[in-house]
């Protein structure tokens, strides 16, 4: 039995064999059109971000390193060419080790002239075992990964990623954070979801580490040259803003919630400029990233969590530990009111208590539908050990 993408033909494999890592393959018990796991040689690796090129390539980059926070987590690229099976080896692509460098995003402009986006944040200068040892004898406080101190940076490509050279950074202002790729307007601005991460007096003693956390919108009318930032008011614990345009101005955002209660969304009527307050949606957020994309069919994809453990009181920062398992897209068709197809892409384990580390972690989605119809979904899998990339499309959303 063979799977055909168009130019591609994968055989279809016994798992009982061996699988080279990044070699997509088709399970016999799968209903995925094909997986694969993405080859990295790092110990932790994390919010990957997929994007296809106007040249049929699909790029996938994250970050990877000994821990989230560490000096030496940079950010990664590998490369699916079109019409190819197989994931290239990874190529580090960033190299400040003064920092910690994370959660990358690639904008194409056109023609292989690319942006990578990405942020960086000062690092404690000592491993994660060494920080929680201090933290544990009450010599230090607060978080390894310092977010308050991130700035977003970019690094830029005229080849299609295979080169890239630094540019001036976006944002530099303390606690600059963004997950979410910029998009383009129906008006031709472009417009970027972030938030600064604020450490508030008394957070860490309280358990509430960035609980002051805030979003923004970011818009440029030149083409990236210059932007201008526009408030999403009441927005305090919701993150990791995802903009959809609806149709030409009407834009519904998406956001993850510090608090693990809800999903939440925001409205705008005039190209982002103005925001509505964020309100909850009924769909689970266990304060971890999601990701959304228009499909070419004007349903909504949202990839998330859909945790059984949903917070009843909304003002407290909450960090659940075992609950990045269940990875899931829902399909809506109404722009974003309701979600009425909800599918799981990976189980976790789910223990609970002293065993929670032994979920295999499933969490920090990207999704992006391809030229050909069908919905690319790469995560951070088997407690951050690799990046896994599977490929479904609608009618797999709806059980169809």
């Amino acid at each position: 039995m063979v799977l055909e993408n168009k130019e591609a033909v994968m055989n279809i494999v016994d798992l009982k064999q061996y699988i080279k890592p990044g070699k997509l393959y088709k399970e016999k018990e799968s209903t995925f059109y094909a997986q694969a796991q993405i080859p990295t040689e790092c110990r932790s690796n994390h919010a990957s971000c997929l994007t296809q090129l106007d040249n049929g390539d699909i790029l996938c980059v994250w970050f990877g390193g000994s821990a989230e926070g560490s000096g030496d987590t940079k950010i990664h690229l590998s490369r699916l060419n079109k019409g190819a099976s197989q994931w290239t080896e990874p190529k580090r692509i960033s190299d400040d080790y003064n920092c910690s460098e994370q959660n990358p995003f690639i904008y194409d402009f056109g023609g292989g002239h690319l942006w990578l986006v990405h942020t960086a944040q000062k690092t404690r200068g000592m491993s994660k075992e060494e920080w929680n040892a201090l933290v544990k004898s009450g010599k230090a406080k607060g978080s390894y990964t310092m977010q308050e101190t991130a700035e977003i940076r970019i690094l830029e490509s005229f080849d299609y990623g295979y080169t890239f050279k630094k540019r001036e950074p976006l944002n530099q202002k303390s606690g600059a954070f963004c997950r979410q790729p910029i998009i383009r307007l129906s008006n031709g601005d472009l417009l970027m979801g972030m938030w600064y991460s604020v450490v508030r007096e008394g957070d860490f003693e309280r358990g509430e580490t960035y609980g002051g956390d805030y979003s923004v919108c970011l818009i440029s009318e030149d083409n990236g040259a210059t932007w201008k930032e526009y408030p999403v008011p009441d927005s305090v614990g919701r993150v990791h803003m995802q903009p959809i345009e609806l149709e030409n101005g009407r834009l519904i955002a998406l956001f993850r919630s510090r608090f693990a209660d809800r999903i939440y969304k925001s409205y705008s009527e005039d190209y982002g400029r103005t925001w509505t307050a964020p309100v909850p949606t009924v769909l689970p957020s266990n304060n971890s990233s999601i990701q959304a994309k228009k499909l070419q069919s004007g349903n909504i994809a949202l990839v998330y969590n859909h945790t059984p453990y949903i917070a009843n009181d909304a003002s407290k920062v909450r960090w659940p530990a075992n609950s990045r398992h269940h990875l899931a897209v829902a399909l809506s068709e109404d722009g974003g009111e309701t979600f009425p197809y909800i599918r799981v892409i990976e189980h976790g384990e789910e223990f609970f208590g002293e065993n929670w580390r032994k979920n295999r972690e499933c969490s920090y989605p990207s999704i992006i539908e391809a030229d050909d119809g069908k919905l690319h979904v790469s995560y951070t899998y088997n407690g951050r050990r690799c990046i896994k990339h599977v490929i479904i499309d609608e009618n797999w959303i709806k059980g169809e």
